[in-house]
């Protein structure tokens, strides 16, 4: 059965042809297609929750501290035992967040099972107040957390790894500008950029199905402190 991926970006949910061929060649070289969804509440590309996407600008108001950034010295190889706690059935997606990181100069993410309590205790409700059939990002996920908490959101019609999510999040490299600091218009950038975010340190993450959805098998990726709140990534 042929597979469709849509990205969207805070609760903007725009889907443009160019996108979904690009994804579709991606994709193309597994056994089959699914409909993959992947989601992220971030200001990016002069792109907020509440507003269109591809306006080009990154620097973003600020929503919340970055912490301090990492020095430049801090730079490490991926890290697997910084996985170590994460549930068997996302295992090597610390791994695979790390990889990423490293390609750009940035310290490993360890994870976090308060991030991953938070991420694990809002998916499983199967918010979707739209009915657009994929779970809404968590507003309150900030709550008794010490820091802004991020999030990227991941679905599939199929059955959702980790591992895949993280590689459709990082795919949105190719549309990011690090020397103007910019996301090619009608593309986002702002998962991408969460996930080599220098300042994050931690994530933790929840994988749940919600049968009742038309993309039921969903990742939740929570970050701290999290990312996009203004400037470069790293």
């Amino acid at each position: 059965m042929g597979r469709v991926r849509r990205c969207r970006g805070g609760v903007n949910r725009v889907v443009t042809s160019a996108r979904i061929s690009a994804i579709l060649n991606m994709m193309r070289g597994s056994c089959g297609f699914a409909i993959l969804l992947c989601a992220c509440d971030a200001s990016f590309g002069g792109v907020t929750a509440d507003a269109p996407q591809g306006s080009g600008a990154i620097d973003a108001p600020t929503r919340a501290p970055d912490g301090a950034l990492l020095k430049p010295d801090a730079r490490m190889n991926p890290d697997a035992p910084a996985g170590v706690g994460e549930p068997p059935e996302l295992t090597g997606i610390t791994l695979a967040h790390n990889e990423a990181r490293s390609k750009v100069g940035v310290a490993p993410l360890v994870w976090d099972p308060a991030l991953a309590t938070i991420a694990s205790s809002y998916v499983a409700m199967c918010i979707d107040a739209n009915g657009d059939g994929l779970v809404d990002h968590n507003p309150n996920r900030s709550n008794g957390y010490p820091t802004y908490v991020g999030e990227n959101i991941y679905a599939s019609s199929g059955t959702a790894t980790g591992p895949a999510a993280v590689q459709l999040w990082v795919a949105e490299a190719q549309y990011y500008d690090y020397a103007t600091n910019t996301c090619a218009a009608g593309q986002i950038c702002g998962h991408y950029t969460q996930v080599v975010w220098a300042a994050t340190q931690k994530l933790g993450c929840a994988l749940h199905n919600c049968p009742g959805l038309k993309y039921p098998s969903t990742i939740v990726c929570d970050y701290g402190p999290g990312g996009n709140t203004g400037g470069r990534p790293y």
